[in-house]
């Protein structure tokens, strides 16, 4: 005998298969537009009216496609709450929905056939994404309110159970708003000629933020009292040959990896710095990753490429030197210390190859490659590290800690 479910009864949804079911939801909603238009329109054009929603699902589409990149349990050791958040972002996908489904069919009824009102072409779309926001509710709700609820840096334990180079503690802290670290002044032998210049000629003074659980230091300068911390430092830093991104040094605390304390690593090290905005001196390091031919990638088309039409999400893909010259990476990282990790690789699950950066300027090389404003992290991950797209941020993010420009 069937169980039959009480309006406030909701069974449990995961995350994953909330991402399936609304992505088949879009694809089921372009389908009943194309039947509708071939039904009552065609062969006459599309009025514009009807044609005005196939972008707004297009982007919908490709923000669930972002979305379903993303490797929940590595999540989860990186950012708080994360399923949470993940819920928090499928809920404006779903009510974005709900106002298409809604616009479509109205459209239909006052131009082309009173009766669909009664019909209801797209009814078991809305009926089953109303449902999808009451799962999803409840799910970040339970998320929330569990006992066994812990912070993102509680899963991560000092020092690191895994030989491999994972992210410290206390960078997962600093980037979910819980800032541990020390502060101690600058040796002049950690200072760079040019930095001994900007103290002549602007005066201030240069700090070092240390971290509490490993060896990890990064230096930043200060000009005021409003910006003697490292999340208030004006200090934006660049490298000449990585023209698409710039950062602040609080963007290396949140990349660093646990450092052993017999390594003494310093973040500050010359190299590891980048050169300050204010300097035309030209950085003279070479990169590892210098050879690598930005441009020469491929565009991979998915589902969304039947589905709509067009040539499909444009996803950055490996290129054959690009290829190889990851390969020669994998295999330094395992001769040298590393001090960085992409975050973003490791959020879907990539292999310890993305968490062997000796240096910043390898691992902005990595992101002007990886990361651009072509295929940029999704936008739950922009809004939590605080990651501008030339220069703007969600509304929530003040500034940005990372600042990924377009060159083209």
């Amino acid at each position: 005998m069937a169980m039959l479910l009480v309006e406030d009864d909701v069974l449990p949804i995961t995350i994953p298969e909330a991402i399936e079911s609304l992505t088949n939801i879009v694809i089921d909603i372009v389908r009943k537009n194309r039947t509708l238009v071939d039904y009552y329109i065609y062969p006459r054009p599309t009025p514009s009216e009807i044609e005005a929603y196939k972008p707004r699902l297009q982007l919908l589409y490709g923000r669930l496609e972002s979305l379903s990149t993303l490797d929940l349990p590595k999540l989860t050791l990186l950012v708080d709450d994360a399923a949470a958040l993940m819920s928090a972002s499928l809920l404006p996908i779903i009510d974005q929905l709900l106002n298409a489904v809604h616009g479509i069919q109205q459209i239909f009824i006052n131009h082309y056939d009173r009766d669909l009102e009664q019909r209801k072409p797209y009814g078991t779309v809305y009926d089953i994404l109303d449902y999808r926001w009451k799962q999803l509710e409840r799910f970040q709700r339970d998320q929330i309110q569990s006992a066994q609820r812990l912070l993102a840096d509680d899963l991560n334990p000092v020092p690191p159970s895994s030989p491999e180079p994972s992210f410290c503690r206390f960078a997962v802290a600093f980037t979910n708003g819980r800032d541990f670290g020390k502060l101690s002044q600058v040796l002049s032998k950690d200072l760079r000629s040019e930095d001994m210049e900007r103290l002549h000629n602007d005066g201030g003074a240069f700090l070092s933020w240390d971290c509490p659980g490993c060896a990890f230091k990064v230096k930043y300068y200060i000009i005021n009292s409003m910006g003697s911390h490292i999340h208030a430092t004006d200090d934006v830093r660049s490298h000449s040959s990585v023209p698409e991104v710039e950062y602040r040094p609080s963007w290396l605390v949140k990349c660093h990896l646990h450092q052993a304390k017999s390594t003494n690593r310093r973040g500050s090290h010359s190299e590891d710095q980048g050169t300050a905005r204010y300097s035309s001196q030209r950085n003279s390091f070479t990169s590892r990753a210098e050879n690598i031919v930005r441009r020469q990638t491929e565009i991979q088309g998915s589902r969304a490429s039947s589905v709509f039409n067009f040539d499909g999400m444009p996803r950055r893909t490996k290129s054959e030197t690009t290829t190889l010259q990851i390969s020669s990476l994998r295999a330094v990282a395992k001769e040298r210390t590393a001090v960085y990790g992409c975050p973003f690789c490791w959020m879907v699950g990539k292999e310890y190859g993305h968490m062997g950066y000796c240096n910043a300027r390898d691992l902005v090389e990595h992101i002007s490659v990886r990361h651009n404003v072509s295929c940029p992290p999704p936008s739950l991950v922009l809004e939590k590290y605080m990651i501008g797209l030339n220069g703007k941020c969600a509304e929530s993010v003040r500034r940005w800690d990372l600042n990924i420009k377009s060159t083209y």
